[in-house]
């Protein structure tokens, strides 16, 4: 400052009273799209693994299904090997069954042989339920295996009362225990048509093959005792009666 001068304060600058405060302006929004918005990826982000995780789910299942489903084709084709196995000396047993006891009967076969025949005939049977048994199987063969075990059991029955006709010096009590074993017999064999009707389509149902007609599904059953037809009584010629005159 020069001297002999003196200072002057400076004052602000005096607004008019008619100024108005300049306006705030809100900044410019800038517009997103929508799948670049966070939340919204996150969204898409969790449907995506959900929908990952559903897809490994249902595969894992359908593995699962599979392998399941072989195994156990695997095993009713093992079982039907097996049973189809026995029916072979099964079929040879039924079919004596329905002729040896009329001709021992009958006198037609000496008692030494009809003793040894239905000892066989037992054995054969016992051996085929213990194979059924025993033979492992998944459950889908649970319900015919029940029946063929069913049928074994009725077959053995019979056998023993045939057994015991070989032993029966009476005549007529003889008679009455082979029709009582015959009749037990045959009650078995409609138990094994059963069994085996079932059995069949266990298989057919796992795609193992056709089941077998209808006429091979049932062994040789024993025929009921045929009443002896009568005999058609003779007739005399009608003689022409004379009217009286």
């Amino acid at each position: 400052m020069a001297p002999g001068k003196k200072s002057v304060p400076s004052r602000p600058p005096v607004r008019a009273k008619s100024a108005l405060p300049a306006p705030k302006v809100a900044p410019k929004r800038v517009h997103t799209p929508l799948l670049r918005r966070r939340s919204v990826q996150a969204v898409l982000a969790v449907l995506v693994v959900g929908l990952m995780a559903l897809d490994v789910w249902r595969g894992l299942r359908l593995w699962h299904h599979h392998q399941g489903t072989q195994k156990a084709k695997a095993g009713v084709k093992a079982f039907d090997s097996q049973y189809q196995a026995q029916l072979t000396p099964l079929y040879t047993v039924l079919d004596q069954i329905g002729n040896s006891p009329q001709q021992f009967q009958a006198g037609l076969m000496p008692q030494p042989t009809y003793v040894s025949q239905t000892a066989q005939w037992l054995e054969s049977f016992r051996a085929f339920a213990g194979q059924m048994q025993s033979a492992k199987a998944p459950a889908a063969v649970d319900a015919p295996r029940a029946l063929l075990v069913q049928a074994t059991d009725v077959f053995i029955d019979g056998v023993k009362i045939l057994q015991l006709a070989g032993s029966a010096s009476d005549l007529t009590l003889r008679k009455q225990l082979i029709e009582q074993g015959r009749n037990i017999i045959f009650h078995a064999s409609g138990v094994f048509k059963n069994a085996q009707v079932e059995e069949a389509k266990v298989v057919a149902a796992y795609h193992l093959g056709k089941p077998p007609a209808k006429a091979d599904l049932t062994p040789v059953s024993p025929p009921e005792t045929a009443a002896p037809a009568p005999s058609p009584t003779p007739t005399s010629p009608t003689s022409t009666a004379t009217p009286s005159p």
